[in-house]
């Protein structure tokens, strides 16, 4: 038997919770799943749900950035060797039967850091770039000023990209410990591609599993021209542009 936790944090996303995660299974063979949700505004009716679906339901009336929470959202779970930890945004519709799917073949690949193939539309085969490459400062500032994501490649789907995207992730706890979590010098945005750059200097596996998948409702709110979240998002590029000495080049996915 294995406990499974998915880490949800919601701001001012409450609709989103319920309407994704309304009567979500328990059990899932042998896989225990444990719904978590931290709330970092505080809704009565996001309390009220948790109580009545009997999830486990966190807020302290401390507004943390998106790594921070999830940091927090594990030192309060406590999972232990053999669980597994799931990093999921609201934003996402999962079915039961992938999820089945997916923590069975993370556990028979003995899989370090895991995620599913990600459709922005699953009626039309849109995939959310699977063949992820780490960026450079560059590359971000392009991507704002175009709309041109350089180091994502053509979308072919490998299975060993460099990064894996941090609205749905798979951990074993003793990785996502050994590495201290998420940096918390991010607010939001980046935190994904630099966890798994520290990640793969350690030597730790990363695999996308092409054979299930999730559907990302995105908001995109990153891609908004003077916004709070482009701020963000430009101070998170440079942090890690910094971090991994990316200051001064260009990634150019191969493909």
């Amino acid at each position: 038997m294995h406990q499974v936790y998915i880490s949800i944090i919601s701001h001012r996303q409450e609709q989103l919770v319920i309407e994704n995660f309304s009567g979500f299974p328990k059990q899932l063979g042998d896989f225990s799943v444990k719904l978590s949700i931290m709330d970092n505004t505080g809704s009565e009716a996001l309390q009220r749900f948790c109580e009545e679906e009997a999830l486990f339901y966190y807020h302290d009336g401390i507004a943390r950035g998106f790594g921070h929470n999830h940091n927090k959202m594990f030192q309060l779970l406590n999972p232990q060797k053999g669980d597994i930890f799931i990093i999921c945004n609201p934003d996402i519709y999962l079915q039961p039967d992938q999820l089945h799917g997916l923590l069975k073949n993370f556990v028979a690949t003995d899989t370090d850091i895991g995620a599913p193939r990600s459709y922005l539309d699953k009626k039309t085969g849109f995939l959310d770039y699977p063949d992820r490459y780490f960026p450079c400062l560059s590359n971000f500032l392009i991507s704002i000023a175009t709309g041109k994501r350089l180091h994502y490649g053509p979308n072919e789907e490998r299975e060993d990209p460099q990064w894996l995207s941090g609205s749905f992730i798979l951990f074993k706890p003793e990785v996502f410990k050994a590495l201290g979590g998420f940096d918390e010098g991010y607010f939001m945005y980046c935190e994904d591609i630099d966890l798994c750059y520290r990640a793969q200097q350690k030597g730790y596996s990363l695999r996308l599993d092409t054979e299930y998948y999730i559907e990302h409702n995105s908001q995109m709110a990153s891609r908004k021209l003077f916004s709070k979240s482009i701020l963000w998002h430009m101070q998170s590029a440079f942090r890690f542009s910094y971090k991994s000495g990316r200051l001064f080049c260009l990634t150019v996915a191969k493909g």
